[in-house]
């Protein structure tokens, strides 16, 4: 079950309603919150979609929740907004201003700050616990990278466990620019280092430059804060910087995964703004999963599809990309544990869903490949253990 009730912030919308999103107010909604027994995932923004889809399905296939068990999955995206919106305070009452969403973990808990992207949500997992006893209100984390060695050993510490990774998919991280640019189409590695370090702030200082615009000033976006794809992108940038980490001091954070970063930009800006970003969630906004959340519920007149318009991600020769993983984090100890899930089952919920040698868990059984298929991802199951980063 996907829980993502709330709604406000900059959005998909901007695809096709330039400003709308920055006057949307963010309002709390009273939702289901999960049973003991459920299973619960936070974290990635960029693998919400698909998890989703193996727990509710999509169009004509059917998620895991469909097949009637007692017990459920559910899965927290991100910024608690289906089309990744990030929620903002009421624009009458002054200059709008970012929030921390929430969300309510277990019922009869109280809401707790929701975590926002890979990293937040791996963070909370191992937060989920403390003296080596878990709390179990986190199962699993979404995150596009494995732990760190650090992380795995304060997994230990809190929660009396190491933490397990699967592999459930791969996807590809591209850069993005506004359909009409100044950006060469091949934006390099080594370009991106000085980029985003403040070496190059001009497209005219990239060696063999083109382009329209030689003086005009690169506006670098990278995710915000506690998003695996910021990770994800940075960590890629490695090899290209002596295998040294990446300070990106020249970028401006945005929201992850999010077209708007870019449309919503003023006309002078938008020609010159770059961002990371995967191909996964620029097949499910070209394919109209996601809709015009302007337009209120009507069977009769529904909401028109957002598209792409205005952004275009830069896969030619030459340019710079990195694959990625999508990753399902759990604690190995819930793998060991003899406690079945489902009245009736003999499994636990891991086996029964992510990793079990001796059977085929849900994600890699036929279905559950063709729901990672249509979230417009590479089914791609490896199972990597207690591995780290």
């Amino acid at each position: 079950m996907s829980k993502r009730r709330t709604a406000a912030g900059t959005a998909l919308v901007g695809v096709l309603v330039a400003g709308a999103l920055a006057a949307s107010q963010h309002s709390a909604l009273a939702d289901g919150a999960p049973q003991p027994k459920d299973v619960v995932g936070v974290g990635s923004d960029i693998m919400q979609n698909s998890v989703n889809f193996l727990a509710d399905g999509h169009g004509a296939d059917l998620g895991y929740n469909a097949a009637g068990n007692k017990y459920r999955i559910f899965s927290f995206d991100a910024t608690g907004d289906a089309n990744g919106r990030k929620p903002f305070t009421d624009p009458a009452l002054g200059t709008p201003t970012q929030l921390n969403g929430t969300v309510t973990l277990r019922a009869g808990t109280s809401p707790v700050q929701r975590p926002n992207g890979g990293s937040a949500g791996l963070t909370a997992l191992i937060n989920d616990g403390k003296n080596g006893v878990s709390a179990n209100k986190i199962s699993f984390a979404r995150s596009p990278n494995l732990p760190t060695a650090a992380q795995q050993t304060a997994a230990q510490q809190n929660l009396g466990s190491a933490l397990h990774s699967v592999q459930i998919a791969t996807d590809i991280d591209y850069i993005a620019t506004a359909t009409t640019t100044n950006a060469p189409a091949n934006l390099t590695g080594d370009d991106l280092v000085k980029i985003y370090t403040g070496q190059y702030t001009t497209w005219g200082q990239i060696p063999g430059y083109a382009g329209p615009a030689p003086s005009a000033t690169i506006k670098p976006l990278i995710p915000q804060n506690g998003a695996g794809m910021r990770t994800v992108f940075l960590n890629a940038l490695k090899q290209f910087n002596g295998g040294a980490a990446v300070n990106p001091t020249a970028a401006t954070e945005v929201q992850q995964n999010d077209p708007t970063s870019i449309t919503s930009l003023p006309d002078a800006e938008k020609p010159n703004a770059i961002v990371p970003f995967p191909k996964g969630r620029f097949t499910l906004l070209d394919g109209g999963y996601f809709l015009n959340p302007n337009a209120p519920y009507s069977v009769a007149a529904p909401a028109d599809p957002l598209t792409t318009t205005g952004i275009q991600l830069h896969t030619g020769a030459g340019a710079w990309s990195t694959t990625f993983a999508y990753y399902v984090i759990f604690r190995q100890a819930d793998f060991d544990s003899n406690e079945v899930w489902q009245p009736g089952g003999t499994l636990n919920w891991v086996q029964t869903l992510f990793y079990n040698p001796g059977a085929t868990p849900w994600v890699k059984s036929a279905p559950g490949q063709a729901l990672l298929q249509s979230a417009g991802v590479t089914p791609a199951y490896v199972d990597r253990g207690n591995d780290v980063q």
